[in-house]
């Protein structure tokens, strides 16, 4: 029998080149997990360290993985001690077997448990666990669609959504290169949170019914795919948000998203958090009452790259993220000694906005026509064909 495993790992680690999984992707990156509880749901897995075949790992079986005071992960399955390592391999046997991971970070803080299927990497990276998941492209793609749009949508969309998630994740092969993977499972890359455990065909089918269809521009080069939930009735362009003029993306009137849950935003902030953010940071002259009023009576009915003009140099972008708002798309207006922020939209709005196509899709356009109305200058192609940089 040992024999046998022997000659499967030799055969199997000629082959891998040929049939590996063909993404490479860093989950529960957020997290700092320092202790990891594996548990085999389906079928089995071999567990392999950097040179040899350690034991099977099979239905019903656990592993826990934390890491020793050298720094070496120490292992375990169903209690007994297999060994210390520096890196662990976990190959499943068939492509319908999966994991449960159960991981706890910093201080004991348990994070939720994910389920998993593909191969997976675990290496200790100082006094903390980095995992990275092998999984094709397809099978990531359904854990992206349940993480990025929701489990109920019309299969027209997920169509939509398949197309430019799978574009995207071909953008980005090489994102993370210089850390050993190529994607990470936030919203830095896409959102993918495991395995899609649901029951719905549409968001199967809308992945298999455009099986390796990307979007590529006229030279049939990759064309660059964004999407964010709602864009308040009016695309971004891409200066306004990433400092990047890109042609494609010239901002458009969006109507289909104008009366839907995510369109319309409110939040208080004080006066003085607003002028005293804008005066250190940006040296805007608050001393004078004309000035403060400009700020606090700020209107855009249009999507504007700057706040109060583009003269003070405050971007947009920049009052976002420092008091945490769903868009850049807002108006001021004072209320006592506070700001209400009356906004539009969720994201940065550029590209794709998930909302308006799911709007266009209850009107009966098709997902060629959503994806030709949100990425102008496009056209569909299969990532089986060459395409210049991938």
């Amino acid at each position: 029998m040992i024999l046998l495993k022997r000659l499967f790992l030799i055969l199997f680690l000629g082959t891998f080149s040929l049939n590996a999984q063909n993404l490479r992707v860093n989950i529960f990156s957020k997290h700092k997990i320092e202790t990891l509880k594996v548990d085999a749901l389906n079928g089995s897995y071999q567990i392999h360290s950097r040179n040899a075949f350690i034991a099977e790992f099979t239905e019903g079986q656990s592993l826990k993985l934390n890491i020793n005071s050298s720094g070496k992960i120490h292992l375990t399955q169903n209690g007994e001690f297999l060994g210390l390592f520096d890196t662990l391999s976990l190959f499943q046997s068939s492509h319908l077997d999966y994991l449960s991971f159960h991981p706890e970070s910093k201080n004991n803080i348990k994070v939720k448990s994910r389920q998993y299927e593909g191969d997976f990497e675990i290496t200790a990276k100082g006094n903390l666990l980095s995992i990275v998941n092998f999984i094709f492209t397809e099978s990531y793609l359904e854990g992206v669609l349940a993480s990025e749009a929701g489990i109920r949508c019309a299969k027209e969309y997920y169509k939509v959504q398949a197309i430019i998630s799978r574009t995207f994740a071909g953008n980005n092969k090489e994102k993370h290169k210089e850390e050993g993977f190529n994607l990470c499972d936030a919203v830095h890359c896409q959102a993918y949170y495991g395995r899609y455990q649901g029951e719905s065909l549409d968001l199967t089918s809308g992945i298999k019914e455009t099986y390796g269809e990307v979007l590529v521009d006229s030279s049939y080069n990759s064309f660059p795919t964004f999407f964010s939930a709602n864009c308040g009735g009016q695309s971004a362009e891409t200066d306004q948000i990433w400092n990047r003029l890109l042609p494609n993306y010239m901002s458009q009137e969006d109507t289909f998203c104008l009366h839907t849950r995510q369109s319309r935003w409110e939040k208080y902030i004080t006066k003085k958090e607003l002028l005293n953010f804008i005066s250190n940071k940006y040296f805007y002259d608050i001393s004078k009452k004309k000035f403060r009023d400009r700020a606090f009576n700020f209107n855009q009915d249009l999507r504007k790259t700057f706040f109060i003009h583009p003269s003070f140099g405050i971007p947009l972008r920049d009052v976002r993220s420092a008091f945490n708002l769903r868009s850049t798309f807002f108006t001021c207006e004072p209320v006592g000694d506070k700001i209400l922020l009356r906004g539009r939209g969720f994201g940065h709005g550029i590209g794709l906005c998930q909302e308006g196509a799911m709007g266009m899709v209850k009107l009966g356009l098709n997902y060629t026509d959503i994806l030709s109305f949100y990425f102008r200058g496009s056209m569909l192609s299969n990532m089986s064909t060459p395409i210049n940089h991938w």
